[in-house]
């Protein structure tokens, strides 16, 4: 499967995977059935010629490889959350996309691929500009130094990874969801990526501060929303608790962006916020002297007394049979 021409967007890879088409606002919206997991989509909407933005959020129902031919030359800037998803260019190393990162792609009209797993959820962000609407956002901005597609070639990463950028690309992302921003909005969105791209490559000091371990850590207002809906799953049922796909699914990202999220807004993994939540119930059951230690350990889900007596002694630093002691039990 390819994509020859630089306006049809993410269409042809939509069709491949049965995607229906519908109008979105300044574009199109392709609703994807898939194998399970709830919703799936892919969002490609044109503020203006030679620009596609777009969100795609969706599970294959099998493997694809996906061939860019367009002769047009333009950037790909893409904000990559999740999924298993590989770049291969000719003359360079493949590249597999890691989750919570920032890459940016130049295509200088030489044909790359994109091959896409059915193993995990793919969720992302991007820009699609070619190097005529770079030229001429810049030839329209006199006071700007001059600006072209190759002068991407020299970015490096930490130049486009850093908070703002990633916070950028998410605001986006969410106006594009919603069809209710108006396409200078988009427009302006780029401008002010680009914007960034080219402060932070100007002077190098400032952004050597936010290293891409950072990037992963970083917790916005929308992170610290899905995390509690993580926390709140959790909770209802801390007995037999989602999985972690499950709750990936919940927080609409990946597992490993996921228990990083959860452990820098909570101090803990969520196994250990888990066991602990556990351990808090346990000292209810042992309080009740109709319950023996192995079936309070088998109501914990724990395989043996031995296991639960154990995790419990981590947690409370006593064991079961001491802490009945000290009630009397």
């Amino acid at each position: 499967m390819e994509m020859k021409s630089f306006k049809v967007g993410h269409g042809e890879l939509a069709f491949e995977a049965g995607g229906e088409k519908r109008d979105h606002y300044t574009g199109v919206c392709y609703i994807i059935q898939p194998p399970g997991n709830g919703n799936s989509w892919i969002i490609d909407l044109h503020p203006g010629s030679d620009l596609v933005v777009s969100n795609a959020y969706f599970t294959l129902p099998y493997p694809v490889t996906f061939q860019y031919n367009t002769q047009q030359h333009f950037l790909w800037l893409c904000f990559f959350e999740s999924g298993d998803v590989t770049i291969v260019e000719k003359g360079k190393k493949a590249r597999r996309l890691q989750g919570g990162v920032i890459y940016a792609l130049v295509s200088q009209g030489r044909p790359f691929k994109m091959i896409i797993n059915n193993t995990d959820r793919i969720l992302y962000t991007s820009i699609l500009i070619t190097n005529d609407r770079i030229v001429r956002y810049f030839q329209e901005r006199a006071e700007d130094e001059p600006f072209v597609l190759m002068d991407a070639l020299n970015w490096e990463s930490q130049q486009y990874n850093t908070p703002e950028l990633a916070m950028a690309f998410e605001q986006m992302k969410y106006a594009i969801r919603r069809a209710i921003a108006p396409p200078m909005y988009f427009e302006g969105k780029v401008l002010e990526i680009l914007g960034l791209i080219r402060c932070n490559v100007k002077h190098e000091g400032y952004c050597k501060k936010h290293t891409e371990k950072k990037m992963q850590t970083r917790l916005t207002y929308q992170n610290k929303k899905y995390i509690w809906q993580v926390k709140a799953a959790l909770d209802e049922n801390i007995l037999n608790p989602p999985t972690i796909e499950q709750l990936a699914i919940i927080a609409e990202m990946g597992t490993t962006r996921l228990r990083q999220r959860f452990k820098g807004l909570y101090q803990v993994t969520i196994a250990e916020y888990i066991r602990r939540e556990k351990m808090k119930y346990a000292l209810q059951l042992l309080g009740n002297d109709d319950m023996s230690i192995n079936n309070i350990a088998t109501t914990l889900g724990y395989k043996s007394a031995s296991q639960f007596t154990a995790a419990f002694q981590r947690i409370h630093s006593v064991t079961p049979s001491h802490f009945r002691k000290s009630l009397g039990i």
